[in-house]
């Protein structure tokens, strides 16, 4: 499936929705709720009795805990939701717009641009969660608009198998001819975090560095999470994969394991946002209120996610004080992802 445009796709026309406990907006800055208006959202919520959610933060197991936790904590209200990769459900909210059909409540991508695009055109709602002040300073503020906010922080390492390998220490040792064969990648044309760690590296290295890494013939999936899947099964030893997932499935006695390399481990920020035409606007106020939770954090640290909350501790200690991370900031992504998408489909031919 081909990348969605990142052109204008359509003006939206937006409005005020009658009936919506909205949170009031200052000097055109929305401001977090009250108890008192999260309770009218929840009251209205279970009124509306659902909300939809595009997600690709996370596998489907850690989504279904997401909507698990928001359930038990707002009973009444269920969640449906579609795990996909970031451009495949960005290209199915593109599509949707254009023909004026508006059936997504909430959107999770792990793209930062696409929130750019679809705030200018007019497509999402503002809103801040209650307790932004307990998330990392450095990323209370995504958008000073507050059309969007952080979702979930997640980082790209090298994944390999410790049972049959040394792993790469620095990103570039993946050209070494001992990897031949053994080298498992996402694709930037499907995945958000894949194309985040994709930019990072063409930046730091040049596109040579990605012609060097090809005669090693890499398996090329389309989620960052089919490598940890190719490494656990047996058919790929190393790649650029996740820290969440591995380290779950490393938990459980799988033979997988991470290292953050000495040349920068990626931190992807993936955002939230709630859409502005949502057909079920309490409840997708409410489920990205429920982000900034402790329930949620929670969730986030049972499945090796780093949790938002300050007070949260992470499943295996790790601290991004701790971390060498390096951060693509979101108008380089705007022109570089399509670049590298158009390299890398050249140069690996897929």
């Amino acid at each position: 499936m081909p990348q969605a445009s990142r052109g204008r796709f359509l003006t939206i026309a937006g409005g005020a929705v009658a009936g919506l406990a909205i949170p009031g907006i200052v000097d055109g800055a929305p401001q977090a709720p009250s108890e008192s208006e999260v309770a009218k959202l929840y009251a209205g919520a279970k009124k509306e009795g659902l909300v939809s959610w595009s997600v690709a933060h996370y596998p489907q197991e850690t989504a279904e805990k997401v909507r698990d936790a928001f359930k038990a904590k707002y009973p009444g209200v269920d969640v449906e939701f579609v795990r996909q990769t970031a451009q495949v459900i960005y290209q199915r909210l593109s599509q949707d717009l254009k023909a004026n059909v508006h059936q997504l409540d909430v959107f999770c991508s792990t793209d930062e641009a696409h929130y750019v695009e679809l705030k200018k055109l007019n497509a999402l709602a503002q809103f801040v969660p209650v307790d932004r002040n307990m998330i990392p300073t450095q990323f209370r503020i995504l958008d000073p608009d507050g059309y969007y906010q952080l979702g979930t922080l997640a980082l790209v390492l090298v994944n390999y198998n410790p049972s049959k390998l040394q792993p790469a220490k620095r990103w570039q040792q993946l050209s070494d001819p001992r990897f031949k064969g053994q080298i498992t990648f996402g694709h930037p044309a499907f995945s958000g975090y894949v194309g985040n760690w994709v930019v990072a590296m063409n930046d730091k290295y040049g596109w040579d560095y990605f012609r060097s890494i090809a005669p090693n013939q890499p398996k090329i999936n389309r989620s960052i999470y089919d490598t940890v899947t190719d490494i656990i099964g047996g058919e790929r030893t190393i790649g650029a994969g996740p820290d969440s997932l591995s380290l779950e499935k490393k938990a459980a006695g799988n033979r997988i394991d991470v290292y953050y390399p000495d040349d920068d481990t990626i931190l992807v920020t993936a955002p939230i946002a709630v859409m502005r035409e949502a057909p079920h606007p309490n409840a997708a106020r409410l489920f990205e209120n429920f982000f900034y939770s402790r329930e949620y954090s929670q969730v986030l640290a049972k499945t090796y996610n780093f949790p938002l909350r300050a007070d949260v501790p992470s499943a295996n200690g790790a601290s991004l004080d701790k971390i060498r991370w390096t951060r693509v900031k979101v108008d380089r992504l705007l022109t570089g992802i399509p670049e590298v998408v158009a390299k890398w489909r050249e140069t690996f031919g897929v």
